[in-house]
């Protein structure tokens, strides 16, 4: 019942690690949030904006 990372969306290359979650890269504000909603819906998950811009993909359930 506990919740996880689905993805990342971030402008910062420097927070791309790889693997798991699915991080995507997106400098463009508007494009990121977006992405964040368009992924949420298709996931039927919840979105997080982090204060420095990334958007975090969070399971519901």
């Amino acid at each position: 019942m506990g919740k996880s990372i689905l993805a990342l969306i971030t402008a910062d290359k420097e927070r791309i690690v790889g693997g798991d979650p699915l991080t995507l890269l997106s400098v463009d504000d508007d494009e990121r949030q977006d992405l964040a909603l368009e992924f949420s819906r298709a996931l039927k998950a919840d979105v997080v904006q982090l204060k420095n811009g990334d958007y975090l993909i969070i399971s519901n359930s």
